[in-house]
């Protein structure tokens, strides 16, 4: 992932394998970190800073005119995606990031801001979408920060703002209740929200802020899957860029119904930082061919002299490089726009397929089951009346038992007195009259 910069020392930002690199305006790049699992980065004035997120609790905070310092940022908990940091108007940054709620469900995303040193993170809202493309957050000129993500469940657009004088955000206003992706905020006078969105078909959907926000407005046709968006700035001028089936569109800010069909392969996508955001860029492939030869030149040869730099003829050593990068770029170009063709068709068809699909599948009517319900329910109170019988005849046993001891002990005790009475010895009398 490289991620362009407008900065008078460094060009780009590159993680590579684990590795953050640093690309200098001269001179090979340079290694910052390893073992770097994600990056961040935004342009303070002269500024360059950036986030280099671990697997860890923690992340470093790299930030420098020429040479960078390194400060270590506690997340808290492990970092789970999504790492942004963009920068206010007060020369203050501000970083975003997901953090896991639990294994396999939503996640949180957490707010820190930078002043003189990091403050404490601050959840934002739990249950969110966790992909790093769910959410956007940018600084605006009304003084607040602006932010749009997606809900866990069903993926609904939400959004909400920061008031950096209360340090406090504010309660979530849902901005589109079907299934989207990928919102993308571009402050450019008006503040401007887009995002994709499931309809039949894939479609591409922006709101505008001046005082209050407008309703939504569709950009695509909606006769294919809108798809592969990005922005454009050239000479102050904003536009939006994306893709329908083979064909690609570029649309003004603010000139929303006269949309204009360009060629793909006329531009390059990129990430950039621009305006303190980065956001996927696409550049005039001319624009690239000159930085790329401005560049290869600069490293390749030492600066000259002022009064020596003037030439009456193109320069032979310039013309070979830029011929090698305009091949290479073709080439690259070439590759590039059939495979981004070849998955957007297969993306398109598997879509198409699933729809189908769900046309097709028609659920079995429900099986009546008064009948079985009917008969349980007669089993149920033939064996209730079973049982309280059965409690009865056990019930009346038991006292038939009971009044059975109870004579067996009034015989015993009667059998004892006779016993007694017999074994008494008899008087004379008694023994006379026995005799007669």
């Amino acid at each position: 992932m490289i991620i362009e910069v407008d900065h008078p020392k460094f060009s780009a930002v590159e993680l590579r394998g684990g590795a953050l690199m640093v690309h200098c305006m001269q001179g090979e790049p340079r290694v910052l970190r390893e073992n770097v699992q994600d990056v961040a980065v935004t342009v303070q004035g002269s500024l360059l800073r950036i986030a280099a997120f671990m697997n860890q609790d923690y992340a470093w905070f790299l930030s420098g005119e020429e040479e960078l310092s390194s400060e270590r940022v506690e997340l808290g908990e492990p970092y789970g995606g999504g790492g942004r940091l963009i920068n206010d108007g007060l020369g203050n940054s501000h970083l975003f990031y997901f953090v896991r709620q639990s294994p396999g469900s939503s996640s949180l995303l957490r707010h820190q801001r930078f002043t003189e040193q990091w403050s404490k993170a601050q959840t934002v809202s739990a249950n969110v979408f966790g992909e790093p493309w769910g959410f956007s957050v940018t600084w605006h000129t009304d003084q607040y920060l602006h932010l749009a993500y997606l809900a866990h469940k069903d993926q609904r657009l939400l959004y909400r703002v920061y008031d950096l004088e209360h340090g406090l955000w504010s309660g979530a206003v849902a901005f589109s209740g079907e299934c989207c992706s990928y919102p993308q905020f571009i402050s450019a006078g008006e503040l401007y929200l887009f995002w994709l969105e499931e309809l039949e078909k894939t479609t591409l959907k922006v709101k505008q802020k001046a005082e209050h926000w407008s309703e939504s407005i569709t950009l695509s046709s909606g006769e294919q899957h809108a798809a592969v968006v990005g922005y454009a700035c050239a000479d102050k001028e904003w536009s939006v860029l994306w893709g329908e089936g083979s064909h690609f569109y570029q649309a003004s800010f603010g000139q929303w119904k006269q949309p204009q069909q360009v060629e793909r392969g006329d531009f390059e996508y990129v990430w950039r930082v621009q305006g303190g955001l980065t956001i996927p860029t696409y550049k005039g492939k001319k624009e690239v061919q000159v930085e790329a030869v401005r560049e290869e030149v600069s490293a390749e040869k030492p600066p000259e002299p002022e009064e020596q730099v003037q030439h009456t003829e193109p320069d032979p050593e310039l013309e070979r490089v830029r011929r090698r990068r305009e091949a290479e770029q073709a080439q690259a170009q070439a590759a590039f726009m059939e495979q981004a063709f070849r998955t957007l068709k297969e993306w398109e068809s598997l879509k198409e397929e699933v729809r189908r699909w769900q046309q097709e599948l028609k659920p079995q009517p429900p099986l009546d089951l008064t009948p079985l319900t009917s008969r349980l329910e007669r089993l149920e109170r033939r064996f209730l009346s079973w049982q309280r019988a059965q409690e009865e005849e056990k019930r009346q046993g038991a006292a038939s038992v009971a009044q059975l001891e109870r004579e067996l002990f009034r015989l015993r005790a009667r059998l004892e007195e006779l016993e007694q009475q017999n074994t008494k010895p008899r008087g004379f009398w008694q023994r006379f009259l026995s005799r007669v």
